[in-house]
C-alpha cells in the first residue's frame, strides 16, 4: 500500500508585487519636479499679468501728471513775466517809434545818447530775465524762446539807435531806418510768442491771455483776438 500526500495542505503563493526600484523612484521625483515647475510658472505669469503692466502704466500716468502740473506752473510764470515785460517795454517801444517811425507815418527824429542809454538799461534787464530756460513742455518752450528772441532783437535795435546818434549824415538816417526795422521785427517775433502763450494758457485752464506789445496796424505783427481776457 503506497504513501499518499495530503491534498488539503495549500502551498504558500509568492507575492506578485515588486519592491520599488531605482526607476520607479526616478519617475516619482520627475513628476514632483515637473508639477512644482508648472506651478511656479503659472504663479509667475499670473503675477506679472496682474501687477507688472499695471505698475508700469501707473508710473507712466504719474509722470504725465507731474509734467502736466509743471507745465501749468510754467505757463503761469511765463504769463507774469510777459505782462511785466509789456509794461516795462511799452515806453521804450513808443520812444523808438517816435525816433524812427514806420515808413510814411512820420519824420524820424534821432534820440539823444542819454535816451538810448535808458532804453538799453530797460531792454538789457529784460534780456536777462529770459536768460534761464527752466524745464518745460514744447508749448511753453516755444513761447518762451519766441519772447527771448524778441527782446534780443530789441537789444539789437537799441545798438542801432546808439550807432545812429553818433554817426554823421547821411549814415545816421540810414542807421535810424535800420534800427526801426529791427524794432518791427522784434514786435513780429513777440506777437508770434504772445499767440503761442494765449494757446497754452487756454490749455492750462487759465483762459485767454493777451500780452501783445503796441505795434501799430502796419507792423505786420499778429494782433490780439477779440476774446475777453481769462475766457475760454
Amino acid at each position: 500500500m503506497g504513501k499518499t500526500t495530503s491534498a488539503g495542505r495549500a502551498r504558500p503563493r509568492k507575492s506578485l508585487s515588486r519592491p520599488a526600484g531605482p526607476r520607479s523612484r526616478w519617475g516619482s521625483a520627475t513628476a514632483l519636479v515637473t508639477t512644482f515647475a508648472l506651478g511656479f510658472a503659472v504663479a509667475f505669469v499670473s503675477g506679472s499679468w496682474t501687477s507688472g503692466p499695471d505698475a508700469t502704466e501707473q508710473r507712466i500716468a504719474e509722470l504725465q501728471q507731474a509734467e502736466a502740473k509743471r507745465d501749468v506752473e510754467q505757463v503761469g510764470t511765463l504769463i507774469e513775466l510777459a505782462r511785466g515785460g509789456r509794461e516795462r517795454l511799452t515806453p521804450v517801444l513808443q520812444a523808438m517809434a517816435a525816433a524812427s517811425p514806420p515808413q510814411g507815418t512820420g519824420t524820424p527824429a534821432a534820440p539823444t545818447i542819454d535816451e538810448v542809454r535808458g532804453w538799453r538799461d530797460v531792454v538789457s534787464a529784460e534780456v536777462q530775465r529770459y536768460a534761464e530756460t527752466p524745464s518745460a513742455g514744447n508749448g511753453v518752450n516755444v513761447a518762451r524762446t519766441g519772447m527771448r528772441t524778441a527782446v534780443e532783437q530789441l537789444a539789437a535795435a537799441v545798438d542801432g539807435f546808439a550807432a545812429a546818434v553818433t554817426a554823421p549824415e547821411p549814415l545816421a538816417g540810414e542807421l535810424l531806418t535800420l534800427a526801426g526795422a529791427q524794432r518791427t521785427l522784434a514786435l513780429r517775433a513777440w506777437s508770434v510768442a504772445a499767440l503761442q502763450l494765449d494757446v497754452i494758457s487756454i490749455d492750462a485752464g487759465k483762459g485767454h491771455v493777451h500780452v501783445y506789445l503796441p505795434s501799430g496796424p502796419d507792423s505786420g505783427a499778429i494782433p490780439a483776438d477779440t476774446a475777453p481776457e481769462g475766457s475760454g
